[in-house]
C-alpha cells in the first residue's frame, strides 16, 4: 500500500504534527509498505527531518493572503501556508503521481471541504484525519482522536479509533515500558522538566523555581536549544546542585524512565509518560491540551494545573502532592497506554475484505452461535451444522448478494453480508466474531463496506434491519450516515442513499 502524509510542524517547537506522522510512517515503512509526504516549506519546518528519516516531501510554498471569510472554514484555517484550495490541488497531484491508497490529514487548517476536493481528484481514495479539536467536519473515511478519554466526537467519522491506545508513540517507549514500570513504586529521588521543545510559556524556568523547596532533588530538563526559555534555564541550572540541561534530546524514553517524577506540558508527551508510568504534574499551555489533561486528572494519572494556576504560586504544592501519590499516578497512568497505538493504527489501515469460502463454515458457525451476538439477531435461534453448511453452498452460488470476511492485522475479525432487494437497493447485515477484537473494528468494517457497496454501479441506497434495543448497532448506523426510516416487525429500519454517503465523504462540500 502507498501512504501519502499531509501534515506541517515547525522544528522550534518540536513539530509534534510531524513528528507523530513520522512514527506512523515509520512502522508502515517496516511492513513494506511505501510513504511520502506533504508539508509546508516554511521557515523552520520540518522538511529537513523528513527527509533525512528517508520519506520523499512535496514542499507547498507559502502564499500570502487575506483571512478567508467563510463562516464555516475551520477556526485554525489561517495555519494553512496557502489557501485549502491550493493546498487539496498540491496534495492530489502528489497523491495521483505518487499511486496513493491512503492520504493520512494531520492538520487542524483541513476539513470536509478540501477531502472532497482531493477525492474528486482521485476517485476511491481513503482518508485518515487525525484530530482532537472536534470542531470541524473532516469528510474522512477513518478518524484518530488519541487524546480522548471519553464522551463522544461532535463531529464523528464513520470509522473511528479513540483513545491512547491507537496514541503514536514512537517504538522505543514500547521497548521501554516493562524497565520503566519495574522501577516504578519507590521514593522520589530524580525530577524531569519536560516543558516542549520551544517552551515559549516559560514552564522550565517556573518548574525550577518552585523546585527551590526540594533542594534533595536531582533535576533533568529538556528542551531545544532554539527555546526561548533556554537562557533562564542555563542560569538557573547552574546555580542547583544535581541539575543537568538536556538540548534536543533523542533519547526522552530513557530520560523518562530513568525520572520519577515529571513536571511537563501537555501534548503527545503526556502519552509517552503514561507509556512508562511516569507520575506527572501536567500544565497546560496552551488551550486545546486542557481537555485532555482534564481527562487525565479524572483517571487518576495526572495531576493537573493551568498556566495560569502554576505562575501563581500553584506549581510548588502540586509537586509535594506528586511526590505523596506518586504510586497511585504511576499507575493510573500506565493503565492508559501501552505504546503500541502505531501497530493498532496501521492494521487498521490494512483492514481488507476477503471473499467467504467453504473453508469458514467452521468460523462463521462460531461467530454467529456466540449468545452475545445471537442476543442482538433478528433470528436469535441457534444455528445446526448442517443446516449451516447448506446454507453456505447455497449462498456462495448466488449472485444476488455479497459475502465477506473483515480482517485486520493478518486476523479475521468479522463478517459482513448484503444481498439486492431490487431497484438500486442492497440490505445488509454484520457482525464482528473474534471475541479479543481490536476497538472500533465494526465500525471500520461497515465504513469500508459501505464504500464497497457504493463503488458497484447500480446501487442507489443501503437497507439495514436493527433489533429495536441493540443501540450500539444504531449508533453505528447513524455514524455511517444512515437515516432511521421506519420499522419491519420488531427491527428498526435504517437507510443510507449514495447522496448522503458521499456528503459524509465531504464530496459536494468541496466549494
Amino acid at each position: 500500500m502507498r501512504f501519502l502524509i499531509r501534515a506541517d510542524g515547525d522544528l522550534r517547537i518540536g513539530g509534534g504534527h510531524v513528528m507523530r506522522c513520522l512514527t506512523l510512517a515509520a512502522e508502515a515503512r517496516r511492513r513494506g509498505h511505501d510513504v511520502a509526504f506533504v508539508t509546508a516549506g516554511t521557515s523552520g519546518s520540518m522538511v529537513g527531518r523528513i527527509r533525512s528519516e528517508g520519506f520523499e516531501v512535496t514542499e507547498i510554498t507559502p502564499v500570502p493572503r487575506a483571512p478567508e471569510d467563510d463562516p464555516l472554514a475551520p477556526a485554525h484555517a489561517g495555519w494553512l501556508a496557502a489557501p485549502w484550495q491550493m493546498d487539496a490541488d498540491i496534495t492530489a497531484r502528489a497523491a495521483q503521481a505518487f499511486g496513493t491508497d491512503w492520504v493520512v490529514a494531520d492538520h487542524y487548517g483541513l476539513d470536509a471541504r478540501w477531502a472532497g476536493k482531493l477525492r474528486q481528484a482521485r476517485p476511491g481514495l481513503r482518508i485518515l484525519a487525525l484530530d482532537d479539536l472536534d470542531d470541524r467536519s473532516l469528510g474522512a473515511d477513518l478518524v484518530l482522536d488519541q487524546t480522548r478519554l471519553d464522551g463522544a466526537r461532535r463531529h464523528p467519522g464513520p470509522a473511528q479509533m479513540i483513545g491512547p491506545d491507537f496514541a503514536l508513540l514512537r517504538r522505543e517507549f514500547a521497548s521501554a515500558r516493562k524497565g520503566a514500570l519495574h522501577r516504578r513504586g519507590g521514593s522520589v529521588k530524580r525530577v524531569l522538566i519536560a516543558p516542549g521543545m520551544g517552551d515559549a510559556a516559560g514552564l522550565a524556568p517556573l518548574a525550577l523555581d518552585a523546585l527551590a523547596g526540594f533542594p534533595n532533588l536531582a533535576v533533568d530538563v529538556v528542551m531545544g536549544s532554539a527555546s526561548q526559555s533556554r537562557a533562564e534555564v542555563e542560569a538557573r541550572v547552574a546555580g542547583r546542585r544535581g541539575a543537568a540541561l538536556h538540548l534536543d534530546a533523542t533519547d526522552m524514553a530513557g530520560l523518562m524512565t530513568d525520572a520519577d517524577l515529571c513536571i511537563g506540558a501537555g501534548g503527545m508527551t503526556s502519552w509517552e509518560r503514561c507509556c512508562l508510568g511516569l507520575p506527572t504534574v501536567a500544565v497546560a499551555v496552551a488551550d486545546n491540551q486542557k481537555p485532555a489533561l482534564a481527562g487525565l486528572a479524572g483517571a487518576g494519572a495526572v495531576i493537573a494545573l493551568d498556566l495560569e494556576t502554576a505562575r501563581s504560586g500553584g506549581l510548588e504544592p502540586a509537586i509535594a502532592r506528586a511526590i505523596a501519590e506518586a504510586s497511585a499516578l504511576s499507575s493510573a497512568a500506565s493503565r492508559l497506554c501501552d505504546g503500541a497505538g502505531a501497530v493498532r493504527v496501521t492494521d487498521a489501515l490494512e483492514g481488507a475484505f476477503r471473499p467467504v469460502t467453504k473453508g469458514d463454515a467452521r468460523l462463521l458457525f462460531d461467530w454467529r452461535n456466540r449468545p452475545d451476538i445471537r442476543a442482538v439477531s433478528l433470528n436469535t435461534g441457534e444455528l445446526v451444522w448442517d443446516e449451516h453448511v447448506n446454507w453456505l453452498e447455497r449462498a456462495l452460488t448466488r449472485t444476488d448478494a455479497l459475502f465477506l470476511i473483515w480482517s485486520e492485522g493478518g486476523r479475521d475479525l468479522g463478517h459482513a453480508s448484503a444481498r439486492d432487494l431490487g431497484g438500486g437497493i442492497w440490505q445488509w447485515s454484520f457482525y464482528i466474531g473474534a471475541e479479543d477484537a481490536p476497538k472500533g473494528a465494526g465500525g471500520r468494517m461497515m465504513a469500508t463496506f459501505a464504500r464497497t457497496l457504493f463503488a458497484k454501479p447500480g446501487i442507489n441506497s443501503l437497507r439495514a434491519e436493527v433489533v429495536a434495543d441493540n443501540a450500539a448497532s444504531a449508533a453505528l448506523h447513524c455514524r455511517l450516515g444512515f437515516r432511521e426510516t421506519g420499522r419491519d416487525g420488531g427491527a428498526l429500519v435504517f437507510t443510507l442513499s449514495r447522496c448522503d454517503h458521499e456528503a459524509l465523504l465531504g464530496l459536494g462540500n468541496e466549494g
